[in-house]
């Protein structure tokens, strides 16, 4: 091929690039186009077409409001959406749902069916969701607000919405548990299929013996296998509920055993072990959520691969830390998929950091300025109150003198663990069943896994600093 013909097919090439990125163009206005006039469409729209509340209707794509009852915001496609919108949404569930209760508990109107926490169970339409003073005064404004304040897009389709889907919400506020990507689960158990190797191009030799020829060379591939735990809180309330203070007591009582849930899967996460006893002497109970799955401190304290450091009974300082980094060995090269956590007393040794605390060494992110510290090496830091700072000099905790406790820290690639979610939060109204009686339970049920690639001798993408002074 002479250099006239190359360039012919090289200035062919480009305009079919040319016409593919017009197109590209073209689709992508046309999808800015329709998502922008999805707030146009809704009926009886209260605000402004930039309302938050008409914004939260573009930004998860959906024409109604009673849509968005069926939407988890914190599914991973929604990542996009700005979190004042997401919280206003969850706001908007919380309310339904507390309005939900009181009609419940207060004026009587049908409760669910089926087994309590099961999977097969029935949620009831509750006629009267908006009948009381806190519907007609807290929740109806914010179903307004979303458009549905004229006849026949109002609060008639409430009970039918809410009883299909439950108010399903993920409300993941604790930064542990946001590390890690989520896994819906079909069914339990659920396979994940991973990939455990990869290949390398090989050198082809020009030759006649076959004995040179290329075999195939096919990647590793294995699974990881989901298996739900069920995860449950309640807290009691007495019958002599009035109205005008239960939606307040509701509403209180709702947000304590969903966050019950929030600190469990953070707690399990860090300190779970499923072997027995437990690695930490006072976790004795089958009931602990810490004897779900086995958390990131027992995956790195049972590696066969080098996936832990002593600190010597000091505080941290930055070669140790560095040195957990460099025992991941290709896990710990990316630092965009690697998070430290450690606890607020840890947190305030990194502060401490001869490293970190001058202007000449760390510019202006140094800690005298600004008196905190985000990240480390590029690495963002996450502090947690479940990272234990009463462990023993071989990261577990036992019956030690007070005197002899130590800290632990944590560092991991976010990339190679997950949970999986067989069933969201739910939160549920029933009657006490129990002997005493006569009061309310208010209950909440998750079912999930947590788990990750098998560490071993080839992978230690988790790491345990330990034997940390305090």
């Amino acid at each position: 091929m002479n250099l006239e013909e190359m360039e012919k097919k090289n200035a062919a090439l480009e305009k079919r690039i040319q016409l593919a990125e017009e197109k590209q163009k073209s689709w992508e206005s046309a999808q800015a186009a329709a998502i922008a006039a999805v707030g146009q469409q809704v009926p009886g729209s209260a605000g402004t077409q930039n309302s938050d509340e008409i914004r939260c209707l573009r930004y998860f794509g959906v024409g109604h409001v009673k849509h968005l009852l069926q939407i988890n915001t914190c599914a991973p496609e929604y990542k996009h959406v700005p979190l004042e919108l997401k919280f206003l949404v969850q706001n908007l569930k919380k309310s339904i749902d507390v309005a939900r209760m009181v009609a419940q508990v207060v004026h009587g109107d049908q409760l669910d069916r089926g087994p309590v926490g099961g999977d097969n169970f029935n949620a009831a339409a509750v006629k009267s969701i908006g009948d009381s003073y806190y519907g007609k005064h807290v929740l109806a404004p914010k179903l307004k607000a979303f458009g549905t304040g004229v006849v026949g897009e109002g609060a008639e389709w409430v009970p039918t919405i809410v009883s299909s889907t439950f108010i399903e919400e993920f409300e993941l506020e604790r930064l542990v548990l946001e590390q890690f990507r989520q896994v819906p689960m079909p069914s339990s158990p659920f396979d994940v299929p991973i990939q455990n190797g990869v290949t390398q191009a090989r050198r082809q030799v020009q030759s006649c013996d076959p004995a040179d020829n290329l075999a195939s060379n096919n990647f590793g591939t294995g699974k990881i296998t989901l298996e739900a735990e069920k995860l449950v809180e309640f807290m009691c309330l007495p019958e002599e509920l009035n109205e005008d203070s239960a939606p307040a007591i509701l509403g209180l009582v709702r947000q304590e055993v969903t966050e019950a849930q929030l600190r469990a899967f953070e707690n399990a996460i860090l300190n779970g072990d499923t072997t027995g006893p437990h690695m930490d002497l006072d976790i004795t109970g089958v009931v602990d959520a810490r004897t779900a799955w086995k958390g990131l401190r027992k995956l790195a304290l049972e590696s066969a691969g080098a996936a832990t450091h002593d600190h010597g009974d000091a505080a941290v300082i930055l070669t140790g830390l560095r040195k957990m980094r460099e025992q991941m060995g290709k896990f710990g090269v990316n630092e965009s998929l690697l998070t430290w956590t450690v606890s607020p007393r840890v947190y305030n040794q990194m502060l401490s950091l001869p490293e970190v605390t001058t202007v000449e060494k760390f510019g202006p992110q140094a800690t005298i300025l600004r008196g905190a510290l985000a990240a480390l090496d590029g690495i963002p830091i996450i502090k947690s109150e479940f990272v234990r700072d009463d462990t023993n000099t071989t990261g577990v905790h036992t019956a030690v003198p007070a005197a002899d406790i130590r800290s632990v820290c944590y560092l991991y690639n976010r990339s190679r663990f997950m949970w999986g979610v067989r069933r969201p939060i739910r939160v549920r109204a029933v009657t006490d069943p129990t002997p005493p009686g006569d009061r309310w339970l208010v209950a909440s049920w998750w079912r999930g896994d947590f788990k990750g690639h098998a560490q071993s001798a080839s992978e230690a993408s988790v790491q345990l600093g330990y034997n940390i002074g305090v």
